[in-house]
């Protein structure tokens, strides 16, 4: 017997009262009510089914994210495509998958603003060239050159995105000693956080921190 939206929606409430989110959320999709579904679905634990219920109400970038949690790269690519961000579908392919090609079609495509946006698309298609061919000459001359801009970019969050592009790239082409150029650069910018991911990502790439900042770049005279 089918059950009425109102009925449904008291269990849902009942459901989630006693923490069995994945009966709420049952409820909740049943009603008819997927975004709210969906969102039961992520507190149950289960990515996938709150990817399949973003998708229904047309909201694909919360679906990418769903599926980037359980290591669906190539599902949430696709999603951030549809969702018009095609910087994070590329970067999802290039950096999680080996479907080099398509990461390179993306931000080949990618219209982006000038200053971070546009030089994060450049990282990108240049890392994708570099790991599907080898060639990795261009993307190098790029990490330089992002290292000496990163100061120059606004508002800070897109400082810190290419911070994160760039490291990650001159970590996969094995080129550290750029990672480490880059890290630098961000801390004189006084990019938020940048010591405690330096400190991290030297631990863990160059099993050393020797030299590598522990607190905040102090303020620049006056």
């Amino acid at each position: 017997m089918t059950r009425s939206p109102e009925l449904l929606v008291r269990a849902a409430f009942c459901y989630a009262e006693a923490g069995d989110y994945a009966q709420a959320a049952r409820c909740h999709e049943e009603a008819g009510h997927r975004l709210k579904a969906a969102e039961l679905w992520e507190q149950a634990k289960d990515p996938a089914r709150a990817a399949e219920c973003w998708l229904r109400e047309g909201r694909p970038g919360r679906a990418a994210e769903c599926w980037l949690s359980i290591g669906r790269y190539e599902a949430a690519a696709e999603c951030f495509e549809g969702a018009g961000d095609l910087l994070r579908a590329g970067w999802t392919l290039v950096t999680r998958t080996r479907s080099f090609a398509t990461a390179e079609q993306l931000f080949t495509a990618a219209r982006t603003d000038p200053g971070g946006q546009e030089l994060r698309r450049r990282i990108g298609r240049r890392l994708a060239a570099a790991r599907a061919y080898g060639e990795t000459a261009a993307l190098v001359e790029t990490l330089a050159g992002a290292a000496e801009r990163l100061g120059d970019l606004s508002p800070a969050r897109e400082r810190e995105q290419v911070e994160l592009w760039a490291v990650t790239a001159a970590e996969l082409v094995g080129r550290p000693d750029l990672g480490a150029l880059v890290f630098a650069a961000s801390y004189r910018a006084g990019v938020t956080g940048c010591a405690d991911r330096w400190q991290q990502w030297a631990a863990r790439v160059l099993g050393d921190t020797t030299g590598v900042p522990t607190g905040p770049a102090p303020p620049p005279a006056p």
